[in-house]
């Protein structure tokens, strides 16, 4: 390998390259300053060997280090001598450059690392924390994901989501302030995430003003009378069989659509006369059990016969599908029984209206047969040390809400149809 000392300019250059070419081997430049070029049959690179001053743990002399400044397309001679007099005084300062180097080089790609795109982020927020393993977690997922489009945001980095950005979910939302209000507690959980972290310093969600947050949604009022009750219990017109035993079950039982809709067979325990979910199946997150009275578990069909994991209401027309076309089925339900206002939500409601107004039980008691979170209906002491189920008492309030369906819907109904 020839090693040639020399002044390095762009004639030696050219003839330390064609010599390359003649030789098959590599060639090296050394100039007066310390700088070298490697000359190889496809690329030229600076390079600079120096030792840095002092000595190490044990008294010996730092090792020779040879240290990369760039190539010839890249830096010209001149260029990489000033290169090699900054890398010098460097070392004469008790400096390491191949370190510095290094430690830049780290920091480069940190600042790379922490400007992913923000869609990047949400998909490590959902792997390491939501995992999607409950409703509740796919929801928030979604909610997230979907702001992060609304704001046009999902490939900018995070330094770029502003608190001035999230103010736009108010006006993107200003008709359907609930949904804008899901968006804002999504991504503010998320930038949460990030502060986490140490991607960004704050959460500017927390900056937003009370004034230009996504309000809080006008209560729902709407609840069903007894003679609407008893039109939705048997309909006017004809409404499909498996819908009617869905409609009527809901009636009965103050569940969450979709968690009746993906109640299976393995959930009913008929012995105890119960329903039993899964904290994975719940909105909160929390194992609940309803006893289910003798007209609930009619609409049930054949249980005993059905197979273990198959729901209880195949609502799909796709067999084995969950049920998606709520809107095909709030508008076959109004179609056949002329209730234009209906919503399944609203019957949660009328139970406990109707419970309010007809009976002696607590609202407390008929807030749990709704499955709320307790901690967001308990304060003080009980929200830590009262956990008791009241199975007994639950067990009460439904066969009494039995007996009301019974003589004041069902009964009425029958008279009416009559």
């Amino acid at each position: 390998m020839p090693i040639i000392k020399c002044h390095i300019d762009r004639r030696s250059i050219e003839s330390a390259t064609k010599q390359q070419r003649e030789l098959g081997q590599k060639v090296i430049l050394v100039d007066p300053s310390g700088l070298r070029l490697a000359i190889n049959a496809k690329s030229a690179s600076w390079n600079y060997n120096y030792r840095k001053r002092g000595v190490d743990y044990y008294g010996k002399r730092y090792p020779q280090r040879t240290l990369r400044l760039g190539d010839t397309v890249s830096m010209t001679p001149q260029e990489a001598r000033l290169r090699v007099e900054e890398v010098k005084a460097e070392v004469r300062n008790g400096g390491d450059p191949a370190e510095s180097i290094s430690t830049e080089a780290a920091a480069a790609r940190r600042r790379e690392y922490l400007q992913r795109p923000l869609g990047e982020w949400l998909l490590e927020y959902r792997r390491s924390v939501l995992k999607d393993a409950t409703k509740h977690q796919r929801e928030e997922s979604m909610h997230a994901h979907k702001a992060l489009i609304e704001l046009g945001m999902e490939g900018a980095p995070p330094s770029e989501l502003t608190a001035r950005v999230l103010r736009e979910l108010t006006s993107i939302h200003a008709d359907k302030p609930a949904t804008g209000r899901h968006r804002f507690g999504a991504m503010s959980r998320f930038l949460d995430f990030l502060v986490d972290e140490e991607v960004i310093d704050f959460n500017p969600a927390k900056n937003v003003s009370r004034r230009h947050r996504p309000k809080s949604a006008a209560p729902r009022e709407i609840y069903y009378s007894i003679e609407e009750l008893q039109e939705l219990w048997q309909p006017k017109l004809p409404l499909r069989q498996d819908y009617l035993r869905f409609l009527r079950f809901m009636i009965v039982c103050p569940l969450r659509m979709n968690e009746a809709a993906e109640l299976k067979i393995s959930d009913i325990c008929i012995a105890a006369a119960e329903l039993r979910l899964s904290a994975e199946d719940t909105k909160n997150d929390e194992a609940f059990t309803l006893p289910i009275p003798p007209i609930g578990i009619e609409q049930l069909g054949d249980i005993e016969a059905a197979e273990q994991y198959k729901r209880c209401f195949q609502l799909s027309s796709i067999e084995g599908a969950p049920m998606k076309s709520w809107s095909y089925f709030n508008k076959a339900v109004r179609r056949s029984t002329g209730i234009q206002h209906f919503n399944l939500h609203h019957l949660r409601r009328t139970f406990t209206t109707m419970l309010s107004e007809h009976s002696q039980f607590t609202e407390t008691l008929a807030d749990s047969l709704l499955n709320h979170k307790r901690s967001s209906t308990r304060s003080g002491v009980m929200r830590h040390y009262q956990h008791a189920k009241n199975i007994q008492q639950r067990r009460e309030v439904m066969k009494w809400w039995a007996e009301f369906l019974t003589k004041e819907v069902i009964d009425g109904s029958r008279n009416g149809s009559e």
